[in-house]
């Protein structure tokens, strides 16, 4: 089955010169996507922002887990840190070495390069290189969950331990 029967369309896109607080404040206020993908004005991709490379800009690389624990005050630790970053821009944080797929790949192909790259998610690319949508396991898996019989995705529901 071709990735682009079971891509996820809804995304999250900035410019190249979108600054980190708009790219922080864009990557958290989304419930699905872990990553920006930063495209031109045709949405050809030229990078991603994930989660990780926004909290690389924070925190510093001499930091670590006794150096946090003496911080007394977290909160505005974090917050001089983001002022620090300010002026930074998706140019400046984005990757720019992308393993992407066409539509035309195959779901276990694109099981094998995720496993073989080690990102979550790719992207999903035409051959012009504008922006389709992006493929993670979980897409793959739910296919293959909707093709087998006998399963119900909706007698499955998460548990919520506050309520133990």
């Amino acid at each position: 089955m071709d990735v682009v029967k079971c891509m996820r369309t809804q995304v999250l896109l900035a410019k190249p010169n979108s600054d980190y607080k708009s790219l922080l404040c864009k990557i958290t206020g989304s419930t699905i996507p872990r990553q920006i993908y930063v495209v031109d004005e045709s949405y050809k991709l030229l990078g991603i922002v994930t989660s990780l490379d926004l909290l690389k800009e924070l925190i510093p690389s001499y930091m670590n887990a006794d150096l946090a624990r003496s911080i007394t005050d977290g909160a505005d630790f974090l917050q001089k840190q983001v002022e620090k970053v300010k002026d930074k821009c998706a140019s400046d944080i984005m990757a720019t070495k992308i393993k992407f797929l066409h539509p035309h790949n195959q779901l276990f192909e694109a099981d094998a390069l995720i496993a073989e790259t080690g990102f979550n998610t790719l992207p999903i690319l035409d051959e012009e290189g504008k922006i389709l949508g992006e493929i993670n396991r979980r897409e793959i898996l739910v296919r293959l969950v909707n093709n087998c019989t006998g399963f119900n995705l909706n007698d499955e529901k998460p548990v919520d331990l506050s309520l133990l």
